[in-house]
């Protein structure tokens, strides 16, 4: 009896002392901060507010809304960040290693020696480090970027592609295929503004060219809108306009983290008369 006894209180012990110091297993995922973020659990519809404290599990779905973000971390040497507009599952969590599956989203991720080794999964593609630091990017159509920030990663599941070295992104293609290059210099962003900025019309058409899959944010306040550029980098959006005066700021953020920004001045008189152009159409 005393025996049994001794065990409970060393049982009670070390639940108190994980409790207290935050001890866990090496490859759960402890939720460190979140913002604008949910978390389904096992997969299930209905998701809760993510909260710091939170162990995300396997078959649990974290999604961030577009002004959301998450940051997890498992042991002592890897983390998580999720972007804005971002839906991960966790397929695996173990000693082995921790795998997700990304449906959209940005997935920026920080993997030690020593650490369980990280793969990023998305429609049958993966991106798999055990001492690095990357970014993945995922756009809704299944489009999907990898950029190694420091050492290698090991590329699954696309045609022409292997390994990512430290400085290199890549970009995939439709069929699979996919491009690695250095990443470049600068940031793309080629935005053709209208000869008239004055318009009847409440809405306008905004299109350019960026890099693959970056994420473009057009307008601002209630009225924002957030696209992903296509596997060229071509995007297209529909912006509001109220009455007046409008300042149109656009703003793009590739999968290196680097951002680029133009604005344009349009005003909107619906009582004006009709001017030589009623549409205004930027890019092509």
């Amino acid at each position: 009896m005393l025996l049994v006894l001794i065990g409970l209180v060393m049982a009670l012990a070390v639940l108190s002392y994980r409790a207290f110091f935050g001890e866990a297993p090496a490859h759960d995922l402890m939720v460190v901060s979140a913002r604008s973020a949910s978390v389904e659990v096992g997969g299930s519809p209905g998701g809760v507010p993510l909260s710091p404290g939170d162990v995300v599990g396997v078959a649990d779905v974290v999604r961030t809304k577009i002004d959301g973000a998450a940051a997890l971390q498992y042991g002592n040497g890897a983390q998580l960040m999720l972007g804005e507009a971002t839906t991960m599952r966790v397929l695996d969590a173990d000693a082995q290693g921790v795998r997700i599956e990304m449906d959209e989203g940005t997935v920026t991720a920080r993997v030690r020696a020593g650490a369980p080794p990280l793969d990023v999964l998305s429609n049958g593609r993966s991106v798999r480090a055990s001492d690095a630091d990357f970014t993945v990017m995922v756009a809704r159509t299944g489009g999907l970027s990898a950029m190694a920030r420091r050492g290698q990663l090991q590329i699954g599941g696309v045609e022409g592609a292997d390994t990512l070295r430290e400085g290199q992104v890549l970009h995939t293609k439709t069929g699979g295929a996919g491009v690695v290059e250095a990443v470049s210099d600068s940031l793309l962003l080629d935005v053709e503004w209208p000869d008239e900025e004055v318009t009847r019309l409440d809405r306008v058409d905004v299109n350019g060219v960026t890099d693959p899959f970056a994420t473009v944010t057009i307008g601002e306040g209630p009225g924002v809108v957030r696209v992903r550029a296509d596997e060229d980098g071509r995007f297209s959006a529909e912006v509001g306009l109220a009455e007046g005066v409008n300042t149109v700021p656009i703003t793009v953020r590739d999968v290196a983290g680097r951002e680029a920004t133009r604005t344009q001045t349009v005003r909107r008189d619906s009582t004006a008369p009709v001017i030589q152009s009623a549409e205004v159409v930027w890019g092509r």
